[in-house]
C-alpha cells in the first residue's frame, strides 16, 4: 500500500506563493515558511505593501481597508454608547 507523499518545503513555498499571486498579492521577500505567518507583499491594484498571512487569504480574511474607514462591526463601535471612557 502506498503512503501519501510528504510535500518539500520547495513545493509548500510554491504553493503558498500562487495563493497569494492568485489573490491580487506579489510577495516582495520568500516565503516564511508557516502559513500563519504575516508576508510581506504587494496589493497589485494599488501597489501598496501589506502583510497578509497564506490563511487569512484562503480564508478570504484579510481585508484591504483604508485606515480611515469606519470599523467593519456595528457591535464594535456599540461597545462604548456614550463615547469614550
Amino acid at each position: 500500500m502506498m503512503g501519501h507523499r510528504k510535500t518539500t518545503p520547495a513545493e509548500r513555498a510554491a504553493r503558498a506563493e500562487q495563493i497569494l499571486r492568485d489573490a491580487g498579492y506579489r510577495p516582495l521577500i520568500p516565503y516564511p515558511g508557516l502559513a500563519s505567518s504575516p508576508w510581506a507583499a504587494v496589493r497589485t491594484t494599488c501597489d501598496t505593501v501589506r502583510y497578509p498571512t497564506v490563511t487569512e487569504v484562503l480564508q478570504d480574511q484579510f481585508k484591504h481597508v483604508r485606515p480611515e474607514q469606519p470599523p467593519r462591526s456595528r457591535q464594535e463601535r456599540r461597545g462604548h454608547p456614550g463615547g469614550a471612557e
